[in-house]
This record gives C-alpha cells, structure tokens and sequence, in this order.
C-alpha cells in the first residue's frame, strides 16, 4: 500500500477541519493522537494509537474520525505491511467513519485476503483481475475531490493496471516459450472494450492494442530493445490510466 502520500497530506486538510469544528475537543484529541505518532513506530506505540483511537473517536465527527484512521494505518503500515488487519479495521470502525472509507478498506482487505500476485505469481484469473480493476476505477471517480482517499485507491488501481498489462514474473503476458501475447488476456480485453468502453482502462487498452499488433503479439524478452520498449510502454499506459481515472484529464 502507498505509505508516503498521506500523513502530509492528512495533517494539512485535517488541521483545516478542526480550525472550523469550532471546539477544542477534537483539536485535543488530534493534538494528542499526533504526538502519539510521533513517537518511533514499534508494536507497542501501534498499538497505544489504536487504543487512543477506540477511547476518542466517538468525540469526533466521522469525517475526523475516518482521516485519523487512515493516519493510523499509515503509521502502521510504514512499520509493518502485517501490522494492519482490514477486516478488524472494518469490523471496530466501520459505524465510526464514513462509508466512503469503509469501502477503501474493503478493497483494500480483498487485496489482503487475496493478492493478484504472490510470490511473482498471478493468484487471481484475467476476468477477476479486470473486474477489481473497474471497481477501483468506479470508485476513484466518486473519490476525485478527496485526495488523501483518492490517492490511496489510485496506488492499488494502478498496480492492478500494471498486472493487467504485463502480468507478472511467473505469469508474463508473452508465453517464455512460444513468446506470443496470451490469447485468453486479449478476450478479455475484448470484454473491456465492449462493456466498458468509456472507461479509462479501455481507454488505454485500445492503444495497447495497437501497439501489440505492431509487434504481432509476439516478444521475445531476451531482445534488449524491444524488452525495453514493452516496459517503457506499459510505463506510459498505466500512468496514463492513473490520470484518467482521477480526472486529471478534466481540468486541461
């Protein structure tokens, strides 16, 4: 999960709510909560945070109450990817903040639960690959003024992309062998293009495309240059769906 992006980011908006809650209370509680994160991440501070937090949120609204448990699980993550149960997040907090949140979450804990990669092995089928995808997708464009939540979504989305692209070291996308592109992968594109075609995916699957016939769905990943290229490529497209899918394309 991203772990950069969001502490600076969260302080800034949240220290903005506060100033207009018109309490201290919430300022206090988030005052408090902070200097609790600045101390050096071990499982004994995770876990005086998480206790912090189950004693304080019912004082705060649940927009407060949501950006201090994303800053939590930052804080979490950055010490330790197991230390963050999703399913235990959704389960003590999910009437706490709002649904919004939850929903990051449950993503989030799918990808827990069920990683499309592990051990550089594709775990997951082309249909579920895309339709996680989407969902991602769809839920990134509700997310578009919130950029804290939305930045989070758009790390896991594009890494989703990216395995739709070019699958993964155990599961490469052009056979090692007969070194043509995976027929199974470009029905499912197909499926994309035809259910989905105003998507930002499709949108970068047709260009995919075009560039896969100019090869004639075929790398051989020994050749230097054209191994290049391919990953050059696949570089551009997902950044390319990363800009779509959060709007970026709208204010230009």
């Amino acid at each position: 999960m991203q772990r950069i992006f969001c502490l600076s980011a969260l302080v800034f908006l949240l220290s903005g709510a506060l100033s207009s809650c018109g309490g201290s209370g919430p300022a206090r509680i988030t005052d408090t909560f902070m200097e609790i994160l600045g101390e050096p991440a071990s499982e004994q501070t995770i876990e005086k945070a998480n206790a912090y937090l189950k004693a304080n949120l019912a004082s705060l609204n649940r927009e407060q109450a949501g950006e201090l448990l994303l800053l939590w699980e930052e804080y979490a993550l950055n010490y330790d990817n197991a230390s963050v149960d999703y399913s235990r997040l959704i389960d003590e907090y999910a009437a706490e903040i709002p649904d919004y949140m939850t929903a990051l979450f449950e993503y989030k804990d799918l990808e827990q639960r069920r990683p499309i990669i592990f051990d550089a092995t594709l775990r997951v089928d082309w249909r579920e690959l895309a339709s996680r995808t989407l969902a991602l997708e769809d839920y990134i464009g509700t997310q578009r003024e919130n950029e804290a939540v939305r930045d989070e979504a758009l790390w896991l989305y594009k890494r989703y992309v990216n395995a739709l692209l070019m699958g993964a070291s155990n599961s490469p996308v052009f056979d090692y062998g007969t070194h043509e592109f995976s027929r199974e992968l470009l029905a499912q594109y197909d499926v994309i293009l035809s259910e989905r075609p105003d998507s930002a995916l499709a949108a970068v699957l047709k260009e995919y495309e075009t560039y896969l016939a100019g090869l004639g769905y075929v790398l051989e990943y020994d050749q230097k240059e054209e191994s290049a290229k391919f990953f050059e490529t696949c570089s551009r497209l997902v950044s390319e769906a990363e800009r779509r899918a959060s709007g970026a394309e709208e204010t230009h």
